[in-house]
């Protein structure tokens, strides 16, 4: 399973810089460029078919923007300034 610190590493080494990037994008990015095995396919709650790891990304997100390493633009894009 992906874990929370490998998802920001690759944040941080492939998303670019100074340009908004919507979540489908950063989604787009990390199935692209990260490790994600059976257990990060599997439904985030029994009432969602949402993956694992896409809740897991919302989850980095939302923590780095409480650090001021992200910006968010309120309407699901974001920034690494």
């Amino acid at each position: 399973m992906i874990h929370s610190s490998e998802i920001w590493d690759i944040m941080v080494m492939q998303m670019p810089r100074q340009r908004w990037v919507s979540l489908e994008e950063i989604y787009q990015l990390i199935e692209r460029c990260g490790e994600l095995d059976v257990e990060d396919a599997k439904p985030q709650s029994p009432t969602s078919d949402i993956p694992k790891w896409k809740r897991n990304v919302r989850n980095v997100l939302q923590y780095r923007k409480g650090t001021g390493e992200v910006l968010w633009n309120g309407d699901a894009r974001y920034l690494l300034p």
